[in-house]
C-alpha cells in the first residue's frame, strides 16, 4: 500500500506520487495541450492504416510474438507498431520504417 504523501500543489495527502486526483487532472490537460494532438504530431489517418497493417502483417506471419528490444523475444498479444527511426531523428511513418514489438518493449525502447 502507498503511503500518502501532500499534493505538489494544495497540499492535501494523497496516495498519488505527486499530486491529488484534482490537480493531476489539470497538470494532464496542461501537458495534453502543450503536447499537441497525435495528427498535430504526425499521427494522422494514413499512419494509423499503415501501423495497423504492420502489426496484421507480423501477426500473420509469426503470430502473437514479439521480437523484443534488448530482451529475447516472447509471447505478446499487445502489439503495437514501432517506428524504427523515430520521428523525432527524421524517421517516417513508411511500413519499412514501422515493425511490430509489444507495449512493454516499445515503451522501454521510446526515442533510443
Amino acid at each position: 500500500m502507498r503511503r500518502q504523501r501532500p499534493c505538489l500543489v494544495c497540499s492535501r495527502l494523497t496516495r498519488n506520487p505527486s499530486r491529488c486526483d484534482t490537480h493531476q487532472a489539470e497538470w494532464q490537460a496542461q501537458q495534453d495541450q502543450r503536447r499537441g494532438s497525435a495528427t498535430r504530431r504526425g499521427y494522422d489517418s494514413r499512419y494509423r492504416r499503415t501501423a495497423a497493417a504492420t502489426v496484421a502483417n507480423h501477426r500473420a506471419s509469426v503470430g502473437d510474438w514479439c521480437p523484443g528490444w534488448r530482451r529475447p523475444g516472447h509471447p505478446a498479444t499487445d502489439l503495437t507498431a514501432d517506428h524504427v527511426v523515430p520521428l523525432a531523428a527524421g524517421g517516417s511513418n513508411t511500413a519499412s520504417n514501422l515493425a511490430a514489438l509489444c507495449r512493454s518493449c516499445n515503451a522501454a525502447k521510446r526515442d533510443r
